[in-house]
């Protein structure tokens, strides 16, 4: 007599399949928003070198807060890509409150530039 696996197992396993693709999917998104950010600060960092000096100290100022921000974003990132399936929901909220904050202090300090 052969045992045959019960359909909800094979489903179980399906669904953990999807919900482990949808997981790299939400992570990868991120990582490239994350990537995307920091090119971007990157190019102001190299910007404010080339500006009057008197500006660039408030210019340095505002960058190094971008920094920071960009750095406990990447941390999120990097707990979120280690995040078990329970905490992932709360780390994944997290993680784009920082994003998010970074993504603010950005357009904040362009705007603040022109």
């Amino acid at each position: 007599m052969t045992t045959q696996q019960p359909t909800i197992n094979r489903s179980s396993q399906e669904m953990a399949n999807v919900d482990e693709r949808l997981r790299q999917a939400i992570l990868d998104k991120r990582q490239s928003q994350m990537k995307e950010l920091s090119d971007k600060i990157d190019q102001l960092q190299h910007q404010a070198k080339e500006v009057a000096e008197g500006v660039r100290d408030e210019a340095e100022s505002k960058l190094e807060e971008l920094r920071a921000a960009r750095d406990a974003a990447s941390s999120r990132l990097q707990e979120l890509q280690h995040s078990t399936q329970d905490a992932w929901a709360n780390v994944l909220e997290q993680t784009d409150e920082a994003l998010q904050s970074v993504s603010d202090r950005f357009h904040a300090y362009v705007n603040s530039q022109s």
